[in-house]
């Protein structure tokens, strides 16, 4: 809200306009809120808070701009994100209802002072692969230097996937597998394939060594130097500071299958800005997004919110804070290759299904890898009508 506020302040000095900023009203969540509104025709002009799956959802009701019918719009960002990123957020028929703004790119934390304990003199010798992290972790936990390798426990809920699954399965194909694909307005799944099922078996052989709790828990065991790994973006570093001063980690890239070259492709856990098709004056709600899109901003958006700007060479142009800020620093140089969910208005449905029928029974030994796969694969289908 500040970095809002502060934006709306230097654009009312140049804009004869009248401009509200406020917060979300507290709901189940944001996107609850929204519906909400759009029903009783209360919503805003603007809201910068959409992940693509709800971006697809507002246009499927008709109640999202495509941004590609402003003067500008499609010129300002490919020159600001870059024809890859632009596209990656562009919707099945060429249109734009969600203009790319920030996003955490998942990488992986790895606890210094573990690892240091458990005869690791520095991070160029932490284990980035799959089966290296299972064997250290195997004698990291039996030697007594952590309770876990990694702190967490496998759920079902649909948003869990991008902070253990997805991160793996876009580093393990170096970004060229999707777990759906997408022609027009049928999505299909894609994700019934050889990296999906090595993923899934890393899982299982996870949580069948003990190394990871089934169950979740309210004490976070990594800043406590009670976990050797964590997957998230950015926010873990204040977050973690905060139950532990003196944590010390190491941001990395996600860990690969034997065989691949560990590489940046990972979850971008994106947030967008959308105008609803309802604004009275959309063009003049463009001016005040674009404002606070400009060059100008970024580094004052990644100092008040330790989120990053969507832009391309982000690295570069903000350079000054990352020299001051080099923990942030990998999340950037990860930005470029981190991608968003499947762009359909069913994700939070087919990625419930996913989980529920495929990881968490997979992951627990319940299911073998390719009988989850195809599991999923049907039940998402018949939720589809596919």
């Amino acid at each position: 809200m500040e970095f809002h506020n502060n934006a709306k302040k230097a654009f009312l000095k140049s804009h004869d306009s009248k401009l509200k900023v406020r917060p979300v009203p507290e709901g189940d969540s944001s996107e609850q809120v929204v519906l909400s509104a759009l029903a009783s025709n209360t919503e805003p002009d603007v809201f910068a808070n959409v992940f693509p799956g709800f971006a697809a959802q507002l246009q499927e009701n008709g109640a999202a701009k495509d941004l590609y019918e402003i003067d500008g719009v499609k010129s300002f960002l490919t020159d600001r994100c870059g024809k890859t990123i632009l596209k990656r957020y562009e919707a099945p028929d060429g249109g734009l209802y969600q203009a790319p703004w920030k996003a955490n790119p998942v990488l992986f934390q790895y606890n210094d002072t573990v690892l240091k304990k458990a005869g690791y003199k520095n991070s160029d010798e932490y284990p980035t692969t799959l089966s290296g992290l299972l064997e250290a972790g195997k004698k990291i936990v039996g030697d007594g230097n952590a309770k876990v390798l990694w702190d967490r426990a496998p759920k079902p809920t649909w948003y869990e996937r991008w902070f253990d699954f997805l991160p793996l399965y876009l580093a393990a194909s170096e970004g060229e597998k999707s777990m759906f694909s997408q022609k027009g307005d049928t999505v299909k799944p894609a994700f019934n394939n050889k990296t999906a099922k090595t993923i899934l078996q890393f899982f299982q052989d996870l949580y069948s060594a003990d190394l990871a709790p089934t169950q979740g828990s309210e004490k976070p065991k990594f800043p406590h130097n009670e976990a050797v790994i964590n997957s998230g973006g950015p926010w873990v570093i204040p977050y973690f500071e905060g139950v532990n001063k003196d944590v010390s980690m190491s941001h990395m890239n996600p860990p690969v299958p034997d065989g691949t070259t560990q590489n940046s492709h990972t979850y971008a856990d994106p947030k967008n800005t959308s105008i609803f098709a309802s604004a009275k004056q959309p063009n003049q709600a463009w001016k005040f997004v674009s404002f606070e899109q400009q060059s100008k901003w970024d580094t004052k958006f990644l100092k008040k919110t330790l989120q990053l700007p969507l832009r391309k060479n982000l690295v570069s142009s903000a350079s000054s804070f990352f020299e001051k800020n080099p923990n942030i620093k990998p999340y950037a140089q990860a930005l470029e290759t981190s991608h968003p969910p499947a762009y359909t208005p069913d994700y939070t449905k087919i990625m419930n299904v996913f989980g529920e029928q495929c990881f968490v029974p997979v992951a627990l030994g319940k299911k073998p890898p390719q009988k989850g796969l195809d599991d999923a694969e049907n039940g998402i289908n018949q939720a589809l009508n596919v």
